[in-house]
């Protein structure tokens, strides 16, 4: 008699089991589909970017032929002083940086090319030692995609299109 009471128990709990489940999928998945459509018709009538895991890797995947790469400062190492770690020391990096562009974003005729983009240098030099003073010299050593692209982004936010800039890179790199 026990065994057929835990086994009447056990497919009772089954069952409970597959309604719950049938209502999870019924119910509850497409409430947040429905919510994720209106998240995003909201940002995108107030004009914000979300990156989502596919959109944030979208400026990165732009191919080759479509890419512009201006070296900041016509080419010349630039010195930038870092934050205080503590050590007693000034610290320093000396760095050739390039901007890659987007030849096909809609901003590229008015703010990329050579010439263009040579108008917009103290812009460039601007945000790259606003923003690699914030780190010191192990964050930087530890990781210098962080600031590069916090560069990229500020870039971006200037110049009003988040496709514009791809990316921002180290092209010679010493530390001091």
């Amino acid at each position: 008699m026990k065994k057929n009471l835990m086994t009447v128990i056990t497919l009772v709990l089954c069952l409970v089991n597959l309604v719950l489940s049938a209502v999870i999928v019924f119910a509850v998945v497409p409430e947040i589909n429905n919510v994720n459509s209106l998240i995003s018709k909201v940002s995108e009538a107030i004009e914000l970017d979300v990156k989502t895991g596919s959109d944030a890797d979208a400026a990165a995947s732009v191919p080759v032929e479509s890419q512009f790469r201006y070296a900041v400062n016509g080419g010349e190492a630039m010195t930038i002083n870092l934050k205080d770690n503590g050590d007693g020391e000034s610290h320093f990096i000396v760095a050739k940086i390039s901007v890659t562009m987007n030849n096909t974003s809609e901003k590229f005729e008015t703010f990329g090319g050579e010439e263009n983009a040579s108008l917009y240098d103290d812009v460039y030099k601007v945000n790259i030692n606003k923003v690699i003073s914030q780190y010191t010299i192990d964050d930087i050593k530890s990781n210098q995609n962080a600031p590069l692209d916090e560069i990229r982004d500020l870039c971006n936010t200037y110049f009003g299109d988040s496709s514009f800039i791809v990316s921002v890179g180290f092209t010679e790199i010493q530390y001091q």
